[in-house]
């Protein structure tokens, strides 16, 4: 993404010319394409004559496309920095206005009319507040955080940034969002707000009214007796970007990302996965350095009372202070909000009359609150580096409208340190606003090591990362010196074009793989998971049901090695599905077949945690056959998916039948009581089993299943069938093999059988196993006949 010089970009065009002479079209017209590029970038800074040569390249591309039509399609670049900046400029439009990056021009005027009040208040007024309030400044005096204060507009979660932001500043001279507003020393008609949105740093221009209601009372925050106005001017303008003082309603982190440019985190207090201690080591080392600011929300149900104070529901306080006290963690709470009159004439209001103050243990705020949001210094990392892109929406109808993007970040050389993000790397992906009233869009994002190395199939995770809200932050710790992490940004529920941002933070040094080569053999699926193969993860019995594919992955053609030395394949397998789906994709070592249960030596290759509305999967693959199982968690999760299969080499795809799919099928339900329940052959009783006597009227193929009922934890079952009514264990015509405590069950695998009169016999290895049990049997002849022997 670094840009050509005026050298770099003649280079380019000479060479385009001498291929045009030569006639090599394609080649001149991709480097034309590549030079006028090169130009128009140049002359957006200092060089005007590049202009003039960034049209006379597109002049001769188009005489190229115009001779000769059959030009071979030119790929697009997606991290050239014409590229980059073309998605910025798509997304200068949030709400109908347009909001310009920060490096363009400056306007002196206001180009829009004021933010819209909607029903905040039906008599309210815009007027200057010199012509009102004669005794304000816009920052002649300092702030203190109980200063901020929230009138009828509602906006806890600014009214809570701003006051944060005013802490930080009293303790580290910080002047932390201040210094985001322009002019900010001296008042002025019109002012300007540095905010970060929609992938870069843009500036919003407002004047110098603010609404005032019928009594001359400011509608949105105030700073009481002070009256410092240059909070008011960032709610004004922040308000105006987001749509109007009406607006739906935020949080801190998303705003002062915004305001500040802080990453933002949130830490769903009562998600089963929230770490309690380690949260709060993480932030009693970095907040009392100033490496972050937070706050803390409650949910729209809340209607609790603690020490005395009526908490409001979908509200946002401010914390102030965090300590730890005779071995008690405390956390200072600040309401902005006026719960009367005399709270804005304290002078502190942290004594005991004020209730905006709150002094709560660490243990209550993970109780009493849903959410907390920490907003982390960008410098605390030394290396970032960022890609824009866009979603584009799906064509069909019938499909998930989800879109994705799949990036690669390497990572290098360890930096020593005691940073308080030392050895981690954090990747922000943005979803780029265009109406800031459209909730129906959700983004994920999915970090793993790229090549995923395998871990146990059997320990089942679900990781639930669908938001509506515009950020996804992913924590991903690095063990090795050196390496890449794969990266998969989705969007669901798209309705036209959306950007994205994705930014990368680290101590090490990061790069984007920009040379990821396009694979040259891809082949896609569609299917839907139904009530008939929807077997849920592998811990449930009903796994061998889920969709399941033959792969058969050919030697590279390209080189001619020893087969021993041959490389392997570059495999990615990718699902989607729609956002209440949480996939998985395992591929398993096998001749093609159908696998009933996994086995850790058999795994090649998986896609981590359960995910929701998409999976994914990179591997290296020996030439052979595979079998691929994609799953959601739960058996009763069904709908719609497509798996994507992307390979260095050639392949072969199809679809693995069900077992007795084709053939007629018998459920016969049983059971093991106190007089059948006699074991295995050791225990010298195996005839009084239970016996079904199968009558085939001619020769079919046959096969069968056994499953326990109810899942028994080492309960080892067998099931045989035999030819003579005396069921002699050494002489039985066919077998599930040995004892098995498999989840799935255990089967006779499909075989061709005489006709003739046969008996089934299902037995526990140990006796005294009383239990229910299931027989499936599966046959080519619709006239077998199953009973139970007496």
């Amino acid at each position: 993404m670094t840009s050509k010089t005026i050298g770099e970009a003649e280079n380019i065009y000479t060479r385009a010319a001498k291929y045009e002479i030569d006639n090599d079209w394609n080649n001149a017209f991709k480097l034309y394409l590549e030079a006028a590029e090169a130009f128009l970038h140049l002359s957006r800074t200092s060089h005007p004559a590049c202009k003039v040569n960034a049209t006379k390249a597109l002049e001769r591309a188009e005489k190229i496309k115009q001779y000769k039509r059959d030009l071979a399609p030119i790929s697009i670049d997606h991290f050239s920095q014409h590229h980059q900046c073309s998605v910025l400029k798509k997304s200068s439009l949030i709400n109908g206005n347009r909001i310009p990056l920060w490096t363009t021009p400056s306007t002196s005027h206001d180009p829009h009319a004021q933010p819209s009040l909607g029903s905040v208040s039906p008599s309210s007024v815009w007027k200057s507040p010199n012509d009102v309030i004669p005794t304000s400044s816009l920052a002649s005096l300092p702030l203190l955080p109980h200063d901020i204060i929230q009138n009828i507009v509602n906006d806890c979660s600014v009214c809570a940034s701003i006051a944060v932001c005013i802490q930080h500043h009293l303790r580290f001279k910080s002047n932390l969002l201040l210094s985001s507003l322009y002019p900010s020393d001296v008042p002025s008609t019109t002012y300007e707000l540095k905010v970060l949105v929609n992938g870069d740093f843009r500036r919003v221009i407002i004047d110098d009214h603010l609404p005032f209601d019928q009594h001359d009372k400011l509608l949105g925050i105030s700073t009481g007796p002070k009256n410092q106005l240059w909070p008011s001017f960032v709610e004004k303008a922040y308000m105006k970007l987001m749509g109007g003082y009406d607006f739906l309603g935020s949080n801190s982190a998303i705003d002062l990302h915004v305001l500040t440019g802080w990453i933002p985190e949130h830490i769903d207090l009562k998600s089963a996965s929230f770490e309690r201690e380690r949260t709060w080591s993480r932030i009693m080392t970095a907040f009392p350095k100033g490496d972050c600011v937070m706050t803390v929300g409650t949910d729209d149900k809340t209607a609790l009372k603690i020490h005395g104070v009526k908490l409001l529901p979908s509200h946002d306080y401010a914390v102030t202070g965090i300590r730890e006290s005779n071995n008690e963690r405390w956390v200072t709470l600040l309401d902005s909000r006026l719960c009367s009159p005399l709270c804005e004439c304290l002078a502190d209001p942290s004594t005991s009359a004020c209730p905006r103050v709150l002094d709560l243990r660490w243990d209550d705020i993970c109780a009493t609150f849903e959410g907390l949001y920490i907003s982390w210094n960008p410098t605390l990392f030394k290396h970032t580096t960022t890609f824009h892109g866009t979603w584009q929406p799906e064509n069909s109808e019938d499909l998930p409208r989800v879109s994705t993007h799949h990036l690669r970040l390497d990572y290098k050389q360890h930096a020593t340190g005691t940073s308080t993000c030392e050895g981690e790397v954090w990747i922000l992906l943005t979803r780029h606003l265009r109406d800031t009233r459209r909730t129906s869009e959700y983004i994920a994002l999915n970090v793993q090591e790229d090549d995923t190395a395998l871990g146990d199939p059997e320990h089942v995770a679900l990781k639930s990362n669908y938001t509506n809200s515009t950020h996804v932050l992913s924590r991903t710790r690095i063990d090795q010196s050196s390496g890449s992490l794969s990266l998969l940004a989705c969007c669901d529920g798209l309705q036209e074009e959306v950007g994205f941002t994705v930014t990368a933070y680290s101590s090490i040094a990061l790069s984007w793989d920009t040379e990821i080569p396009p694979p040259r053999y891809t082949h896609k699926i569609d299917g839907t998971l139904a009530s008939k193969n929807a077997g849920g993860n592998c811990t449930h019995p009903t796994y061998m049901l889920n969709p399941q594919y033959h792969l058969r992955v050919s030697a590279d053609d390209r080189h001619t090695h020893a087969a021993s030395t041959k490389p392997k394949a570059q495999v990615t397998l990718t699902a989607h599905s729609a956002r209440d789906i949480s996939l998985n994709i395992t591929a398993v070592w096998s001749q093609g077949e159908r696998i009933a249960e996994l086995t850790q030596k058999e795994v090649v290759a998986h896609s981590g945690p359960y995910t929701y509305g998409h999976a994914r999967v990179a591997a290296h693959l020996a030439a052979g056959d595979y079998t691929i199982v994609l799953s959601a968690f739960e058996p009763d999760q069904t709908g719609k998916f497509t798996l994507k299969v992307e390979s260095t080499t050639r392949f072969e795809l199809k679809s693995i039948p069900q077992e007795g799919a084709g053939m007629y099928v018998k459920t016969i339900r049983g059971e093991w009581n106190s007089m059948t329940a006699v074991g295995g052959p050791r225990q010298k009783r195996y005839q009084n089993n239970p016996i079904y006597e199968v009558t085939i009227p001619s020769a079919s193929e046959f096969g069968a299943r056994l499953q326990l009922i109810d899942r028994a934890h080492g309960v080892s079952t067998n099931l045989s069938l035999f030819s003579s009514p005396s069921v002699n264990s050494q002489k039985c015509t066919a077998s599930s093999g040995p004892y098995s405590d498999a989840l799935s069950g255990v089967d006779i695998s499909r075989r061709l059988i005489a006709a003739g009169t046969y008996y089934l016999v299902p037995s526990t290895y140990h006796a005294g196993v009383l239990a229910q049990f299931r027989l499936i049997i599966y046959s080519t002849n619709s006239g077998i006949a199953v009973t139970l022997r007496s």
